[in-house]
């Protein structure tokens, strides 16, 4: 374990940055998409619900809750991430006293690092938002509700003022990351340069193809299986099936690289 602390300190201590950059890329992002995705919600924000009449109040209430908010979750810790094949191209690295087993499990921590860190900042913001949302509105809302003799009507579970609740779910997809991880490692091992959009194309690609023999597959037959778990993994097999691979592939060539 000694040697992975040891990596991963001499990881981090040359950059540094990404305690500043991680939070400073979600924040813009989170504002950019806010603005264009979230329209409504922006001009909540900047509006008083002194001027809006019970059916606009009634109508806050149906605003969905963020849910591109998601792909800031997934997508983002890719683009920290690409600093790591840029560490296959310094030959030092291989001579430092630690396995191939040691580094690739460190990449793993450091992957998770960052996603989890990503994914709180992502998590604060989407509960300021309804926190604000629930300063400025709900009593209004309410209000409106009774007036309109809307008595029993609850907000929807889907709506913006849920928003923190289903950022807490989007954190049941991150296993995506370490499963698309992995290709984004033989990108960057193979394509020095745009390594990220070449991963990214092949996933696609691989996803296309996917979706293509399974529509062959399945076509005229889906209706007659019954086996749960047959589903299931005919969904996740054959990815999960790729990831590992792909993992013990990466695996052996840092066992090659060793000194």
């Amino acid at each position: 374990m000694k040697p992975i602390i040891n990596y991963l300190n001499c990881i981090f201590a040359s950059h540094k940055y990404l305690i500043f950059s991680i939070p400073l890329i979600a924040l813009v992002l989170y504002g950019i998409g806010l603005f264009f995705f979230s329209g409504e919600i922006w001009d909540l924000l900047k509006n008083s619900p002194a001027k809006l009449d019970d059916n606009a109040l009634i109508s806050i209430s149906n605003i969905s809750f963020m849910n591109w908010t998601v792909s800031l979750v997934i997508i983002l810790p890719f683009l920290h991430l690409l600093f790591i094949p840029n560490l296959f191209y310094k030959t030092y690295d291989f001579t430092l006293p630690i396995s191939a087993g040691q580094k690739l499990a460190s990449y793993i921590i450091i992957t998770l690092i960052i996603t989890l860190y990503n994914s709180l900042f992502i998590l604060l913001m989407n509960f300021s938002i309804e926190a604000i949302l629930k300063m400025l509105y709900w009593n209004d809302i309410m209000g409106a509700f009774d007036r309109k003799g809307l008595l029993y009507t609850e907000i929807s579970k889907y709506s913006v003022f849920h928003n923190s609740k289903w950022t807490l779910v989007f954190f049941t997809k991150l296993y995506l990351i370490f499963l698309f991880f992995p290709f984004c490692l033989f990108a960057g091992l193979y394509f020095r340069k745009y390594s990220l959009l070449i991963s990214a194309a092949f996933i696609v690609f691989g996803a296309i193809i996917g979706v293509t023999i399974r529509s062959l597959i399945w076509n005229g037959y889906s209706e007659r299986i019954t086996n749960q778990f047959y589903i299931d993994f005919y969904d996740w097999g054959p990815l999960l099936l790729a990831t590992i691979l792909c993992y013990i592939g990466f695996y052996y060539f840092l066992k090659e690289k060793e000194v």
